[in-house]
């Protein structure tokens, strides 16, 4: 395993000093700290570890050297829950291995569902992940495995869902031996183009991501965020698609995979028989523990290429953009993005997946303008008919929708309260969009670093910052900053405990 000490940092405007300081032993203070709730605790602690005079060696080695308690229980799934962003808890899932040893840093796999946007949560989520086939892959190869929650309002490409994904890894790192260089991102379908979105737009957590009959740009066209295919550069991506997949199949989701990759992304893509159903790439899961034992993390890479257009997904790794500006962009800084036809049959709505009764109740109508909220399809209508076709199931729906195409009128027949009514409406033409929505100008950066010295060039960026580290620099010597052929910082970068400290708390990344 390879060591590494708490990032350090400076950046080109202001860079953090701080003044020498006597070596000590960390205190009980650092223990008090790494375990404290509130802000308040937290600051104040802080300030008595700074004022102690404690020097950044000492803190680095002793964050290094954690121990951590014996799990709770190892080879079970322990239901967990968390009160997410918006106020509201939802159960979690941890998969402890048979024999995690907290003395060894383990792996930890993150495995996204799908459906994301449904209503509610599943009634019992260790059942679900019970017969989760990633949860069983992880144990096998002697993995801690997450298991998050999502809905509507808390999907994977929202700001509460993504908060959950990223708070609850840094509840495991609390009490369990995560090795920061091996945390993986793994989904089907919406957990699929989550993986996508992470690789595009958070990458700095993991080490890899397995994005399993998704969509590239669901993140974007769903969650209205900019994401831009050169981004997954800087972490491994294994993808697969099948042929008749009823939502994404391989011969439309063939043109992003090769744009990104013109693009500069690593992507590892296979394409199999199968429709949207994750039995049929089952069989590759060995291939994918392989590629993912294969891809440990390298957090301080000598090169990387970063495009966002906002200062909240600025960073990766040890690089960041903290403004974009309304220049001109360079000549390199091109948008790459590709047209895809949709002729999905998409009605609009999100099905009760708990009723068992006969036909498909609705649970909730999508948002936006769908032939459900046309015809006037309401949630908690039961579909019994749709054309032709008898609906004893969800099933029939998928039956159904093979026998209309885009354009076609088409009528359904429910129930709603007792009253059997027929509903007339009409799928949308076939329509070209592009991938990834461009509402904003974006800003972008090719860094490097050798011996001493990092080189930026920019494209439209107003401010960034850097994340310096002793395995990247000689903390002895001056470090020379040059951005777009500009020295813009020479000087020896001091270490800044207090920064250590909080950059170690909201990451907790060793």
């Amino acid at each position: 395993m390879r060591v590494t000490r708490t990032i350090l940092a400076a950046a080109t405007a202001a860079l953090l000093f701080a003044s020498a300081a006597q070596s000590e032993e960390p205190s009980a203070t650092l223990e008090l700290l790494l375990s404290a709730e509130d802000e308040a605790t937290t600051d104040s602690l802080v300030s008595e570890l700074v004022a102690s005079g404690v020097d950044w060696a000492t803190l680095a080695d002793a964050l290094e050297g954690m121990t951590f308690p014996p799990a709770e229980a190892s080879g079970e799934m322990l239901l967990m829950h968390a009160v997410c962003l918006d106020s509201v808890e939802r159960p979690w899932v941890l998969v402890v291995p048979p024999g995690y040893d907290p003395s060894v840093p383990t792996p930890l796999l993150v495995g996204l569902h799908g459906g994301v946007s449904r209503a509610d949560i599943e009634e019992d989520p260790v059942a679900d992940v019970r017969e989760n086939e990633y949860a069983w892959l992880a144990a096998e190869h002697g993995w801690l495995s997450m298991f998050p929650f999502g809905q509507a309002g808390a999907t994977w490409w929202d700001e509460v869902g993504m908060a959950n994904i990223r708070d609850r890894i840094r509840d495991i790192k609390r009490n369990y031996n995560v090795d920061d260089d091996r945390v993986w991102m793994i989904g089907f379908s919406d957990g699929a183009s989550a993986g996508f979105l992470h690789a595009m737009l958070k990458p700095s957590d993991y080490a890899a991501f397995v994005a399993l009959n998704g969509h590239m740009g669901v993140g974007s066209l769903d969650g209205g965020l900019a994401l831009y295919a050169p981004n997954m550069a800087a972490t491994p991506v294994f993808a697969t698609t099948t042929f008749d997949d009823q939502l994404y199949p391989s011969g439309k989701m063939r043109a992003s995979i090769e744009m990104a990759r013109a693009a500069g992304a690593d992507i590892s893509y296979r394409e199999m028989p199968g429709e949207h159903d994750f039995y049929d790439i089952e069989p590759e899961l060995p291939a994918i523990a392989r590629f993912l034992e294969r891809h440990p993390r390298d957090p301080f890479p000598s090169r990387l290429y970063w495009e966002t257009a906002t200062a909240d997904f600025g960073t990766c790794r040890w690089f960041g953009i903290e403004r974009v500006t309304l220049e001109e962009p360079a000549p390199w800084h091109v948008d790459h993005n590709v047209t895809l036809l949709d002729d999905r049959v998409t009605i609009g709505f999100v099905p009760d997946y708990e009723f068992e009764g006969r036909g498909a109740r609705v649970g909730a109508l999508s948002e936006g303008d769908y032939p459900a909220s046309r015809m006037g399809l309401q949630s908690g209508d039961v579909i019994v008919q749709a054309d032709a076709v008898r609906i004893d199931s969800l099933a029939n729906i998928d039956q159904w929708k093979s026998t209309v195409e885009r354009g076609d009128a088409f009528s359904m027949t429910v129930i709603r309260q007792g009253e059997e009514l027929v509903l007339d409406g009409k799928l949308p033409e076939p329509a070209g969009y592009y991938l990834f929505k461009r509402d904003v100008p974006s800003a972008a950066a090719r860094v490097s670093f050798s011996a001493n010295r990092i080189e930026v060039e920019t494209s439209r960026v107003g401010a960034i910052s850097i994340l310096v580290h002793p395995d990247m620099i000689d903390l002895d010597r001056s470090l020379a900053v040059v951005v777009n052929g500009e020295t813009v910082f020479y000087d020896r970068v001091e270490p800044d405990v207090e920064f250590m400290l909080r950059n170690f708390l909201e990451n907790r990344d060793r």
